[in-house]
């Protein structure tokens, strides 16, 4: 998959270079043919050694001696951009996009360098033919999503209803980029970034940069960074709100399990003031309880049907999704309050996190989607009923 990254990016796509190795090894032997591919095999090893400056000029040898060479102009374009010359790298890929604009590596390089020449129309275009291919394989359609998410990712700017209904786009594309191919180790990344950058869900993009972490096997200095930078930032952000809660510095565990034991014991008598009594004290005595967070919330919303009581089943709903952020059960139930009390904002803020937790649940895309259209957001909310419309029927 493409990245936005130049370090990157490169010797992914590099196609089987079995003859040209081999005509090399005959080149050495003396006996090379004149078709440029010994100059080809001296520019490969260049490149694999990351000598770009070296691979650039033998790549360009090589197609004196053969212009019709596809290979070699993606290769002299890839090049190019590593070394960061994008006119360059424009004109090379040019010509491998003249010879063979179908193929799905020339369509990707293509896409790549109109991104980074900030072509952003002509990028999208790209990489849009790329997920859209009728024989195309799941993997290929995954990457031309993920490019078409980081180039709507570029167009991110500020925090109104545009840049909205950008960061929902690009969302869309790379859950469904990772729907295709789970492996993806690009669009994880650029999902943790959006996550992080644009969403605000910390939880949520360092699960997607440790899997980031896991998949990826060709951009070693991204990995480095993510490892060394971005995720221990991260749980350093998730460290220090967790120690600014008031109150978790009296944290009495014990008496919390204690409580809770209690709590539990009435609510099974159907004793749910009590209930509520003892799930008070057990919250009091650890505010890091989620059961008791949850459990608090629940007997709120039993036993005080007044808008000050469910107004206090949702603080404690919203503290207890806090808690535990991945829970998507939880998130629902803060979605499925708020809305009950017309508190839409509250609702998509919880049901977005909900996607966040579980990419393919119905019911949570489509509490987003009634949340967004209630908040007068009707731009962004056609954005996730298209990504909704076209998931599989089972995961309806």
């Amino acid at each position: 998959m493409t990245s936005s990254s130049r370090s990157s990016a490169p010797d992914k796509f590099l196609r089987p270079a079995v003859a040209a190795l081999s005509a090399a090894f005959l080149a050495i032997a003396g006996c090379g043919p004149k078709d440029g591919s010994s100059q080809y095999g001296d520019a490969a090893a260049a490149f694999a050694a990351r000598d770009y400056r070296r691979a650039a000029a033998d790549f360009a040898k090589s197609l004196e001696l053969s212009p019709g060479n596809v290979d070699s102009w993606l290769m002299l374009a890839r090049s190019r951009l590593a070394l960061g010359e994008i006119v360059e790298a424009a004109k090379a890929v040019g010509e491998a996009y003249k010879l063979a604009g179908t193929d799905s590596d020339v369509l990707d390089l293509y896409g790549q360098v109109a991104y980074h020449a900030k072509k952003y129309d002509v990028a999208r275009t790209a990489y849009g033919r790329l997920a859209g291919g009728k024989d195309a394989t799941d993997a290929v359609r995954s990457r031309g999503l993920c490019g078409m998410a980081v180039v709507d990712m570029a167009g991110i700017i500020g925090s109104g209803a545009a840049a909205e209904e950008r960061a929902a786009l690009a969302r869309t594309e790379l859950l469904d980029a990772i729907r295709l191919d789970a492996r993806n180790a690009c669009a994880r990344y650029h999902l943790g970034r959006l996550y992080r950058d644009a969403f605000g869900y910390t939880e949520a993009a360092l699960d997607q940069f440790e899997l980031y972490v896991r998949l990826e096997t060709q951009a070693v200095e991204r990995v480095q960074s993510v490892q060394r930078k971005i995720i221990p930032e991260l749980r350093d952000a998730i460290a220090r709100a967790t120690a600014q809660r008031t109150g978790v510095d009296r944290r009495d565990s014990a008496a919390s399990a204690s409580a809770l034991k209690k709590a539990e014991e009435a609510w099974k008598k159907g004793t749910f003031k009590t209930a509520k009594l003892r799930y008070n004290d057990a919250y009091a005595a650890d505010v890091l309880s989620y059961p008791a967070a949850l459990g608090l919330a629940k007997s709120w919303e039993k036993t005080d049907t007044s808008a000050a009581g469910q107004g206090e089943a949702l603080k404690y709903y919203k503290i207890a999704s806090q808690l535990r952020p991945s829970s998507r059960d939880t998130l629902m139930l803060v979605g499925d309050l708020a809305t009950k009390l017309g508190k839409h904002t509250t609702a998509v803020e919880a049901y977005s996190r909900a996607v966040s937790a579980r990419p393919g649940d119905i019911s949570a895309i489509d509490g987003l989607i009634r949340s967004l259209r209630k908040c007068g957001r009707p731009a962004t909310a056609a954005v996730y009923q298209k990504y909704r419309e076209g998931l599989p029927s089972s995961r309806r």
